[in-house]
């Protein structure tokens, strides 16, 4: 179809002339003389074009466009002036004209004005129905939301919305509408008329997937023969949907971390920076804590992606919903499909709300879809619409479930708390108090078995549950008969006890057949009927003011010797099967508490805290024998590097504490004949660069080592040795140059070399012409 051009001249020879060559050309054209009939033609003709001239005998082709913008802002206004009015042309391009021509005009210029400012007119008409399209189609108010959750969520994605700045992460499993949410966002802010640019971080290979992004030049690979945009570039004032994110290749996420901060890339190949305003979305299914944790996802752009979090809840968990998508969704099938409007049976609606769509809304709209092609009038039901999926599913369930039948929820409901105690419960009797095996039957870390036992308070019922059955069998047997005033315990069979204490290998209440020390109810043998610390004392009394004082420490937290101690193991309590340094850690966290990880670093993961420490010793845990036991012990001793005797209650070095070191660095052993140590060793220590009580390997007790370096030739060094005088090497003043790269002597010279350094390599100037490149 030929565009329309309005043209609007004072003169009848220039109107005549123009539309006479613009009709030659395909064009239709309609003439006016001034103003009046310029707003006559643009009500009734619709034009496509207005070309005018500036000045219209005593009329201005300004009010015609002025005029013509009132009445559609979008339709394109070319003005004609002669040279001398070139500055009100200007004036006219401020004004809102789409371009200038000069007259004398040139029909060929004129040509190719117009065929380029129409080209930009339905460009703009075609992008403006593709954003009203897109507004109407994704509006928030096409999306379900009638669950809670998904209230939430929506409310939080309208917040967003109303400000185009902020990058966003959307968590939800896979087919919980992530993208659509995405979409909604977009054309929800006031960057709805610029490009929505999405891409699938899993669907495209790790080698392709930068280029997809940001482009690439000519040349920079094999097949790449021109220039390309990437993502980011063309959606340049709008949205980046990553969908996927937590999939995307390590190697990328320093790139994208980049132009998520700075807004500038280059492209593949490329030596420019390219400057970019566009809003990042990203989504995943993915766990991204633990991705950080297991080094597949960086820390710093788990941050920078984590600004305006939505989680959107899986089906399962909004039942609310699942009904009004149905009816959204068949609504769209019925339109697609060009189908009457099914029947719901009120049998087949309760089947989508029982059923637990692992897929997601994409999987209800598959099986919806399906069933509308299987049946014209009424639904199926789900398991005979979709057979296979739903067996597949079920089967996938019991699985998961280990293959158990499921709990039945009583008529009057039941406390989960409960359910979940009573199953504990049960792995420990099953077990036989074993806490490694009940944890694995559970399927849990037996960390996560403990943290139950404690918020149970099951852990006191641990030292009993070997018990239970028989205290069952000797209830059943009538072998607790008796006139009830006297212990239910004490009239216990004394075989059945004999035979078990020697099974067990009790404890000294057990074997002397009084369990009534212990427990206080036959039907609830876990029951304790007092704390375990003043049972421990009615044995231990000459112990009975050490543990007075060891009120507060791990062993006694809770006045439990239980904790730490077997309660049925013998006439000496050995400790739980757990070594007690994880006892230890209980309490002092190895990777954060100031204590544990200053200098134990060996003792929580490999050692026995009790090597050294006394575990009744109330808050602070003492050493067993002062100034004795240190940290890198394994087997060894403190008395390597400590003398026995402390002073001020700090441990001595020992004269010569280096030879401690030589048992592991048996290639140092010849210190006096040849020396393998530098200066700061010269006098046998070790200790001086490295920090003893750091597990296996010795670490350095400071950096740079210039430090130590400097500590013995600073003033041999200060005039010979020009580096000495580099202001990096002693961290006063900071050269930019090197910013982030303080000098260390130990870049260029072994510092296990004797009493004179020597260099590591003879190419040493490299090193220097970093810095000094002139």
């Amino acid at each position: 179809m030929s565009a329309k051009i309005l043209i609007v001249d004072d003169e009848e020879l220039i109107r005549w002339s123009l539309s006479q060559d613009l009709s030659n050309s395909g064009y239709k054209t309609v003439a006016a003389a001034d103003l009046a009939e310029a707003e006559k033609a643009l009500e009734t003709e619709n034009p496509d074009v207005v070309l005018t001239d500036l000045r219209l005998g005593l009329e201005s082709g300004l009010d015609v466009l002025k005029t013509a913008r009132r009445g559609n802002p979008d339709l394109p206004v070319i003005i004609m002036t002669a040279f001398a009015d070139l500055e009100s042309a200007v004036s006219a391009l401020r004004e809102g004209a789409a371009d200038y021509i000069s007259k004398p005009l040139q029909l060929a210029g004129l040509k190719i004005t117009l065929k380029r400012v129409l080209e930009t007119a339905q460009l703009k008409s075609r992008l403006d129905r593709k954003t009203q399209k897109g507004r109407d189609k994704y509006r928030f108010e096409t999306i379900v939301a009638e669950s809670p959750s998904m209230k939430e969520a929506l409310a939080m994605a309208r917040k967003i919305a109303s400000t185009p700045f902020g990058t966003v992460l959307i968590l939800g499993e896979s087919g919980c509408g992530k993208d659509r949410l995405a979409r909604a966002i977009h054309y929800g802010s006031v960057r709805a008329s610029e490009p929505f640019m999405e891409i699938s971080c899993t669907a495209i290979p790790e080698n392709l997937l930068e280029s997809e992004l940001f482009g690439y030049e000519k040349g920079s690979f094999t097949g790449a023969v021109g220039q390309k945009k990437g993502l980011f570039e063309i959606a340049d004032g709008g949205t980046v949907f990553l969908n996927e994110i937590g999939h995307m290749p390590l190697s990328l996420q320093g790139k994208v971390l980049r132009a998520l901060e700075d807004k500038t890339f280059k492209r593949v190949g490329g030596r420019d920076d390219i400057t970019v305003d566009v809003r990042v979305i990203a989504a995943t299914n993915e766990d991204l804590p633990k991705a950080v944790a297991e080094g597949r996802f960086r820390q710093d752009l788990y941050y920078r992606v984590n600004v305006l979090t939505i989680s959107i809840k899986p089906l399962r968990e909004r039942k609310e919903d699942v009904l009004p998508l149905v009816d959204r969704l068949v609504e769209k099938l019925c339109l697609d499909l060009k189908k009457a409007r099914p029947v719901l049976p009120q049998e087949t609606a309760a089947e989508l709300l029982a059923y637990k769509w692992p897929g997601n809304v994409r999987e209800l709209r598959n099986v919806l879809e399906r069933m509308m092609i299987l049946d014209e009038t009424r639904f199926q039901p789900v398991a005979a619409a979709q057979p296979a999926h739903i067996a597949r599913a079920e089967a996938a369930a019991a699985e998961a479930q280990g293959g158990c039948a499921p709990i039945a929820l009583p008529p009057d409901g039941l406390r989960l708390e409960d359910v979940e105690k009573n199953l504990v419960t049960q792995a420990l009797q099953r077990s036989g108090g074993n806490q490694q095996k009940a944890a694995q039957s559970l399927g849990l870390s037996r960390d996560a078995l403990r943290r139950r036992m404690e918020k149970f308070g099951l852990k006191e019922a641990l030292s009993v549950l070997a018990l239970i059955g028989l205290l069952a069998a000797t209830a059943s047997a009538g072998w607790f008969g008796g006139s009830g005033k006297k212990d239910a315990f004490g009239a216990a069979n004394q075989e059945k006890t004999k035979e078990y204490s020697e099974k067990a290998g009790a404890h000294a209440p057990v074997k002397a057949g009084e369990c009534s020390k212990c427990h206080a109810d036959p039907k609830d043998p876990a029951k304790m009927i007092l704390e375990a610390k003043p049972l421990c004392l009615s044995c231990h009394a000459d112990r009975a003011e050490e543990m007075k004082k060891a009120v507060v420490h791990s062993a006694f937290k809770d006045m439990d010797c239980s904790t730490c101690h077997q309660t049925h193991s013998s006439d000496n309590p050995r400790l739980l099967n757990s070594p007690v340094n994880e006892l230890c850690s209980g309490c002092h966290d190895p990777k954060s508490d100031d204590i544990a990880k200053g200098h134990h670093g060996i003792s929580v993961f490999e050692g026995e805290c009790t090597a050294c420490h006394s575990p009744h010793a109330s808050k602070n845990a003492k050493l067993i024998v002062e100034g004795k036991e240190h940290i890198p012990f394994g087997s060894r001793s403190c008395e390597m590097c400590h003398e026995k005797a402390a002073k001020d209650g700090k441990p001595v070095l020992k004269e010569m504490p280096s030879k401690s070191c030589f048992v592991c660095h048996s290639n140092f052993r010849k210190l006096g004949e040849s020396p393998v140590v530098h200066v700061p060793f010269s006098s046998g220590d070790c200790s001086t660069c490295h920090n003893p009580h750091v597990s296996r390997r010795t670490a350095l007790i400071r950096k740079p080592l210039a430090d130590i370096c400097f500590g013995c030739h600073d003033e041999t060094l200060k005039d010979a040795h020009p580096v000495a005088r580099h202001p990096t090497a002693r961290e006063e003043k900071p050269d930019p140059r090197r910013e982030g790269k303080p000098f260390n002597c130990a870049s260029c010279h072994e510092p296990h070399a004797g009493k004179t350094p020597k260099l590591m390599r003879a190419d040493i100037f490299i090193m220097c012409t970093e810095c000094h490149k002139k």
